[in-house]
């Protein structure tokens, strides 16, 4: 929904302070202090639509201090995009992506969308033994806590290069 000469504004600015590959996160996160840190702070929002239908846009924090305001994203939604990171070790390391999951449920989402980035790290390189492995650990632990596993859906993308984000990619 970013025009390119919005983009080019963000990327302009994202260089200036030497955070370059922030360029995308200045849609949702505006303020000076969530700019700076590269956080997520209060839930941000954006708008789309198609022919048929009107899309809000629910950027909610992801950090555990901001828990709150993540609950308060993720009551008012209908579907969930969790981002959990392919480099080994990262998403399993700590409970917050799980803790994140069951508030989520709990919240009332019903459906969930798992996008698995960083599968371009030179860690990962778009293996698709580690994009695997990821569902594997992750898909016991939302059935667990109450999703249904037809509603789960994963997907393998690189948010630095935007790779199968706008355009499908081809499976490796």
């Amino acid at each position: 929904m970013l025009d390119d000469r919005t983009l080019a504004k963000y990327e302009q600015e994202a260089k200036s302070k030497n955070r370059e590959s922030w360029k995308f996160a200045w849609a949702m996160d505006v303020t000076d202090q969530e700019r700076a840190k590269g956080k997520t702070e209060e839930c941000g929002r954006a708008y789309s639509e198609t022919e048929k239908k009107r899309f809000v846009i629910i950027d909610a924090p992801g950090h555990k201090s901001f828990v709150p305001h993540m609950i308060g994203g993720a009551a008012q939604a209908d579907v969930a995009v969790m981002v959990i990171s392919a480099r080994k070790g990262e998403f399993e390391k700590g409970g917050q992506t799980r803790e994140h999951a069951l508030l989520a449920k709990t919240a009332g989402v019903r459906r969930l969308i798992v996008v698995i980035n960083k599968m371009d790290d030179p860690t990962v390189e778009w293996s698709t033994e580690r994009y695997q492995e990821c569902i594997d650990k992750f898909r016991p632990f939302l059935r667990q806590v109450g999703f249904s596993v037809k509603e789960v859906q994963f997907m393998p993308i690189s948010g630095l290069g935007g790779h199968n984000i706008r355009d499908r990619i081809a499976q490796r």
